[in-house]
């Protein structure tokens, strides 16, 4: 709102103040008869710029995905255009404006002309309103709610008209080049917010393929759906996630161009100290890209890869890449689409070697695999698009472990942690077999009690049941992840009748099933491979389930046992950690492994609160105050956050 507020200001303000200094000419000159053609010049630059608006609207809306994106790239563009040439403009006229006007006008007035009324007021408003147009255009499209940022462009542009009313009669006095300077600050903060944005749906149209690495993580400043978060993006064009094009098109931006506005207009100086300013200007873009490029050989990890994705309703973008093979860091952004939140990498049999779920608007997601030479498919469930996408990676995959001992480390790493899966998948099968033969009997009692406890050996275990496929959702879909209720399997489904019906009645057909998926499950444990590095993304994945549906309840919102399900995914995410911690402090990185430590401790010593001695362990999730859920929720994002880098440093880098 604010953004949109200050443009609509700032540019229906110049026009107010032509059109005012026109009418009060007029008046002075007794000529007020001929006002009604200053209005009427006024009235047809208004329905042309709405018509452009909307025209512009309707064929960003006819467009394809990607069309859409590339057209907002260039309406970002000319709206950084057309702020920078008016900020140059106002600040070499402002001084003489009204003189300049008023010498127009009495032109006009000396030749009768009231063509050249009509002009005047036609053209000082359709100047500003074309620029307004676009400028907004780019600036609800860069907006999260277009409904506050047409809110606040409507306000802005009522105030224009007011302080214009003001000075045409007289009541209104205003320092004309404080103003400006004023609104010039805010305009360049906005416009290289702008820019920034242009950089992002550049990516997004597949124009723009480099610098999408995360350069910042400003979550912790900038929490999406927060008045603060509005202002911040709104005022000074800050992202929760930039990357480094974008922090980079809104330093080499806003730095020259901030210092244009404030540098004393009234100084005289020579033509070598003009010079010397110029240079100035230019070294401070230059010293800003430096710092860019420092940051992105600082932040990546050596050797490695970072391969942008944003997910649009169409599916994944890009759909088809290729890329060199060994390490690469997955940076999945939600493109503003609500019907894709997930982005899957699989090999060419079909099983899933990493994936970001839940990337929703506003947020990011990330994983990292050393890739061998071949072909793999890029999937974003739920798209648009008919295809799934591929990857090609090419050469030979190579690693730089920092360490000789690393790669020791590591595979001793990868076999304790498939053991350990091993083992959770025959306590799983055999805790099956108890519940499934409960159900047989009828012992509603008996089956309620094994629910919880043998979940959560599946539970400490989800991500790798995730990568075979089909293989999750038949044992533990819930009933919104179903199309048709007759779909409906697994845990879940039998929970809703043990609890809401209290009856084991038509449950056999479900248990039968769902034994047999569990087979399936260890079956396919035994031949699986893994990686260091998935490993790692698997201990994120675990913690995300915990912040998007144990904290919420709406895991096991029949039995209420979510809890114990949060412990398995708590002791399943640590004993990877704890597999990878070796290695880490052979490879120097002693200092995020005890922040991470300490961070699982506190989330375990939050979660420990609420053991009970009961069979599940835990107290019901209807013990949790809302304080609770809220602490919980921050000591996970707490954790997440150094967590999520240790796949790229295992990751051969």
């Amino acid at each position: 709102m604010i953004p949109t507020y200050v443009i609509g200001l700032r540019e229906g303000l110049e026009a107010a103040l032509i059109v005012s200094i026109v009418a009060a000419f007029l008046n002075r000159q007794g000529q007020r008869q001929a006002l009604r053609y200053v209005w009427l010049g006024v009235a047809i630059a208004v329905v042309l710029c709405t018509a452009a608006g909307i025209a512009l609207q309707l064929l960003d809306e006819q467009l394809p995905q990607q069309g859409q994106e590339q057209l907002e790239t260039i309406i970002g563009v000319c709206a950084v255009l057309i702020v920078s040439f008016m900020i140059f403009w106002m600040r070499r006229n402002a001084a003489g404006l009204r003189g300049e006007i008023e010498r127009s006008a009495a032109a006009a007035l000396a030749t009768g002309s009231v063509a050249g009324l009509v002009a005047m007021a036609f053209f000082a408003v359709l100047r500003e309103g074309l620029e307004t147009a676009v400028f907004l255009l780019a600036a609800f499209q860069a907006s999260s709610n277009p409904l506050t940022a047409g809110l606040g462009a409507v306000l802005g542009i009522l105030t224009a008209v007011v302080i214009g009313a003001g000075l045409y009669r007289g009541g209104i006095r205003i320092n004309l080049a404080r103003f400006f300077k004023v609104t010039a600050v805010f305009l360049v903060l906005i416009a290289a917010g702008l820019l920034a944005s242009a950089v992002h749906t550049g990516h997004e149209g597949g124009w723009i393929n480099s610098l999408q690495g995360q350069a910042l993580d400003l979550g912790w400043l900038v929490v999406p759906g927060t008045v603060g978060s509005s202002l911040l993006t709104g005022m000074l064009g800050l992202q929760p996630h930039p990357t480094y094009g974008e922090v980079g098109a809104y330093l080499i931006y806003a730095v020259p161009m901030l210092l244009f506005v404030l540098w004393p207009q009234r100084v005289r100086v020579s033509k070598t100290a003009k010079a010397k300013a110029q240079l100035t200007l230019a070294i401070c873009a230059a010293v800003a890209a430096a710092a860019l490029l420092a940051a992105c050989g600082s932040s990546s990890p050596k050797g490695s890869k970072v391969l942008a994705v944003t997910l649009t309703d169409s599916g994944c973008t890009p759909q088809h890449v290729s890329i060199a093979s060994g390490p690469v860091t997955f940076d999945v952004t939600n493109g503003g689409t609500s019907k894709v939140t997930e982005m899957e990498l699989k090999d060419s049999s079909g099983v899933i070697l990493g994936e970001s779920e839940n990337v929703v608007e506003g947020l990011k997601g990330k994983f990292s695999l050393n890739l061998g030479p071949g072909n793999y498919v890029v999937n974003c469930p739920t798209g648009d698009a008919e295809d799934q996408g591929t990857l090609v990676a090419t050469g030979a995959a190579t690693t730089q472990p920092d360490s000789a001992s690393a790669p020791l480390l590591l595979g001793a790493a990868i076999a304790a942690y498939k053991r350990f899966v091993e083992g959770e998948a025959a306590l799983l099968r055999a805790g099956t077999q108890r519940f499934v033969a409960a159900l047989k009997r009828g012992d509603v009692a008996g089956a309620k009690q094994l629910f919880g406890p043998v979940r959560t050996h599946y539970e400490a275990i989800e991500p790798v049941a995730e990568s075979f496929g089909n293989l999750d959702p038949e044992i533990d879909a819930r009933i919104n992840d179903v199309e048709k209720l007759s779909e409906w399997s697994g845990f879940h489904r039998i929970e809703r009748t043990l609890w809401q019906q209290n009856t084991t009645r038509d449950t056999e057909v479900y248990g039968a099933r769902l034994l047999a998926d569990v087979a399936t499950l260890q079956q396919k444990v035994r031949a699986m491979k893994l990686q260091p590095a998935q490993l790692a993304n698997g201990a994120v994945e675990l913690m995300n389930e915990v912040a998007n549906s144990k904290i919420t309840g709406e895991e096991d919102r029949y039995s209420h046992t979510d809890l114990s399900d949060f412990e398995a995914n708590l002791a399943g995410s640590r004993k990877a950690f704890e597999l990878l911690r070796p290695a880490l402090r052979e490879t120097h990185d002693a200092q995020l492994v005890a922040q991470i430590e300490a961070r699982f401790a506190a989330v375990q010593h939050s979660l420990d609160q609420y053991r009970r001695g009961t069979p599940l362990g835990f107290a019901l999730y209807g013990e949790l105050t809302q304080a609770d859920r809220e602490r919980f929720a921050k000591q996970v994002g707490e954790l997440d956050e150094p967590l999520a880098t240790v796949a790229a440093k295992v990751n051969g880098a």
